[in-house]
């Protein structure tokens, strides 16, 4: 079937209008008018445009409501269901408001215009829809490109948490060998193992320790990453009483105490991650702290329908303001390991399983001062997932 062209001398660069008219004069003025920014098309009839917008790459249809052989109002509805990145523009001297509703709603055009045409208007309405259409595949040109990023960058994190966490699990069997080793020799020579070589011995065991250490904060926060929650209500008091029997003596041994307000809330979470938050948030109160009674207080700040807001303060040295959000970073130590020891990824899992929650946490501190962690969770009627 031969379908009509009306050639305006524009090049191919040029954005593509297509009008859609029965009328061979409306075709020719129209195609005169533009002709000296556009590439302009020419239809007579529905199936001719279909026809033609299923070889050319048309940027903007121009289509009048009186066709002979289907209405505007549908035309642009399934060139919008078949063409959905052409910007469509509606032209009628004869318009009815369930055809402006129908074309609105199933065609959503991008504007209309009523015959006979002001030439200004026309012109900054196929202007404005060419640069709406360029924009729009501008956008879905980024977005492709960006979901494409995204899914690289997921396949490779998740092949990096793989790796790390075999590459982990492999060197813990090493290690408890390089531990046990340091320890035989010890007890095997006694007193014979004196000045250098028990520095060393005494080294081995003390860095082999630390590394173990890391790597089994290394294996936790790589499970933190990749094994879903089992989101439920958590009554925080069966957490933190969890949490006190888990630290009981190391409470005893620095010789502190653990208060805990009586009726805290229920909030939506995962069992096990909560106490090990609590656990970290408890354990950092006790270990940073230089009283002569290490004491952790755990209070309700504020409770609603939708979240619950829990105090966690110590009575410890304090954090200085340029550090208390570089605290939260995996592996970062403010203190020497010799004065306090640990690998520092304590609060980085602690922020982790905060926002695997989608709550938060914040801390206020001064130096000398002690640290109080806020920590705000979902209430069980919030959907966490």
């Amino acid at each position: 079937m031969q379908v009509n062209r009306i050639e305006s001398g524009a090049v191919l660069e040029r954005a593509t209008v297509l009008v859609v008219d029965d009328e061979p004069h409306t075709l020719a003025a129209v195609a005169h008018l533009l002709r000296r920014r556009y590439r302009v098309l020419g239809a007579p009839l529905a199936e001719r445009a279909l026809e033609l917008l299923a070889v050319e790459p048309v940027s903007v249809v121009l289509c009048d409501q009186r066709l002979p052989d289907m209405p505007g109002d549908r035309l642009v509805a399934e060139i919008r269901k078949r063409y959905p990145e052409t910007v469509r523009l509606m032209m009628t001297a004869y318009w009815d408001h369930a055809a402006l509703a129908y074309a609105v709603n199933h065609g959503r055009i991008f504007g209309y215009l009523r015959k006979p045409w002001n030439d200004e208007e026309l012109e900054q309405a196929v202007e404005s829809a060419v640069a709406f259409g360029a924009l729009a595949l501008e956008n879905r040109r980024i977005t492709e490109a960006l979901q494409s990023s995204n899914e690289r960058l997921s396949r490779v994190n998740a092949e990096l948490r793989h790796f790390t966490h075999a590459v982990a699990h492999d060197l813990k069997e090493p290690l408890r060998t390089i531990l046990a080793y340091s320890q035989f020799l010890e007890e095997d020579m006694g007193d014979q193992v004196s000045g250098d070589s028990s520095h060393y011995l005494s080294g081995i065991g003390r860095c082999a320790g630390h590394l173990r250490r890391l790597i089994d904060d290394l294996l936790q926060v790589s499970e933190l990453e990749h094994l879903p929650l089992a989101l439920g209500p958590v009554p925080l008091d069966e957490v933190l009483r969890q949490v006190a029997g888990l630290l009981e003596a190391n409470i005893t041994e620095r010789g502190g105490q653990l208060v805990v307000a009586e009726g805290l809330p229920v909030v939506q979470g995962d069992f096990g991650r909560l106490v090990l938050l609590f656990q970290n948030l408890i354990a950092n109160g006790l270990k940073f702290n230089r009283s002569d009674v290490p004491t952790v207080t755990i209070s309700l700040e504020t409770a609603d329908a939708g979240r619950a807001t829990v105090r966690v303060a110590d009575n410890g040295i304090g954090i200085a303001p340029e550090y208390q959000e570089k605290i939260f970073n995996l592996f970062q130590r403010l203190h020497n390991k010799s004065e306090y020891p640990g690998t520092g990824a304590g609060l980085a899992i602690v922020r982790k399983i905060v926002d695997s929650h989608r709550g938060t946490v914040r801390v206020e501190s001064a130096p000398g001062a002690g640290a109080a962690f806020v920590v705000d969770l979902p209430a069980p009627s919030v959907d966490a997932n």
